[in-house]
């Protein structure tokens, strides 16, 4: 189990030599090695911060991003990538047309994209006034030869833009994502450009998009939303259910006449810090993982919230206690965390993890 693999790895240190149990867990998060990037002086994309905190800020649990109004299905994880830049770069001289491409071969497998957002900052022309103009996007299904042939484009999103300051411009660009992972080798990137309202070419260019150059926060991203897999969805009952079993657990006074403690949940602090995992993950800087332990006695109480499987298991414990150990302390609802981090590429990358904090605990 997950938590109980972070409460041993609290216990380690960067130089125990246990590599084993630091390899298990990474697996676990969906992770192949652990990630050797440097956070200090990553760019971390202001959106991707304003996603985690918008996901950690909400009051039902779920592993899926909470979107209203955006397709991203049932997306447990977002990845950023940067233009991939090339000689074809050249071509594109101005900043109202110009060429983006995004290299998505090294997408984990088993991930399932469920949405792609193409993210472009604009700042507009003072020199030439105000007016609302339109960004498009195409997939470049075939490149064009110079006095031979003209690119094939396929027209996928727009949106208008012309604020007073800058802004940011999000393109739907699920179609193009999905055919560079069928056809890899046909992925010839995304064709960006500002035209009037109406489609038509303009004489002058109200609205400049920042180009892909400009190594900082607000150069182009594109933002491909996955799911991994992992995942369960779960119903509102459910959710409703868990949370009324975690409050009447864990608002309970558990000391007994003898001294021993029934069966409870116990904190638990996983410090990211301590375990030399600081370095690639972003946020949090640590989570209350808590844990379960107690005893189960006999009579089982209605808030140690048993089944009927562990009741008659402790009846015959207690009748003979030789034949059947005690029901065990365990955890009865778990809640999911998020966690923003650089992965193996030094790419970043929001992840909501399911059942990684204990709620409540009971006998089983």
């Amino acid at each position: 189990m997950l938590v109980g693999l972070l409460m041993v790895l609290t216990l380690l240190t960067p130089s125990s030599g246990d590599g084993q149990l630091e390899a298990n867990l990474l697996s676990l998060l969906g992770l192949g090695r652990r990630p050797r990037g440097d956070r200090t002086r990553a760019i971390i994309p202001p959106a991707m911060v304003e996603l985690y905190k918008q996901q950690t800020g909400l009051e039902i649990d779920t592993v899926t991003f909470a979107l209203p109004g955006r397709h991203i299905r049932s997306a447990n994880t977002v990845r950023t990538f940067t233009h991939e830049e090339s000689e074809t770069d050249a071509r594109f001289t101005k900043n109202d047309r110009f060429r983006l491409h995004f290299d998505l071969s090294k997408l984990p497998q088993g991930e399932k994209i469920t949405g792609a957002e193409l993210r472009v900052n604009t700042s507009p022309n003072k020199s030439v006034g105000k007016r609302t103009q339109r960004v498009i996007v195409h997939d470049i299904i075939r490149p064009g030869r110079k006095g031979q042939s003209k690119p094939q484009l396929r027209l996928i999103d727009s949106q208008i833009t012309g604020q007073d300051s800058g802004s940011t411009v999000v393109l739907d660009v699920l179609s193009a994502a999905e055919r560079w992972v069928q056809e890899p080798d046909h992925n010839h990137g995304l064709l960006v450009q500002v035209t009037n309202e109406d489609g038509s070419k303009p004489r002058e260019i109200h609205v400049r998009l920042r180009r892909s150059s400009e190594q900082d926060e607000r150069q182009p991203l594109l933002f491909v939303y996955l799911d991994d897999g992992k995942s369960s969805r779960s119903s509102m009952e459910n959710i409703l259910d868990r949370r009324k079993r975690a409050s009447v657990n864990n608002g309970r006074k558990h000391k007994r006449k003898d001294g021993r403690d029934n069966c409870r949940r116990h904190p638990l602090y996983v410090d990211f810090a301590d375990v030399g995992w600081n370095d690639w993950i972003v946020a949090p800087p640590g989570y209350d993982a808590y844990y379960c332990h107690g005893d189960c006695p006999f009579p089982l109480a209605d808030h140690l919230n048993s089944t009927n499987h562990a009741i008659v298991q402790t009846l015959v414990n207690s009748v003979n206690p030789g034949a059947v150990p005690k029901a065990c302390c365990v955890p009865t609802a778990l809640s999911s965390i998020s966690m923003l981090y650089l992965d193996e590429e030094n790419k970043v990358v929001l992840k909501n993890y399911q059942d990684m904090a204990v709620l409540g605990c009971g006998c089983r």
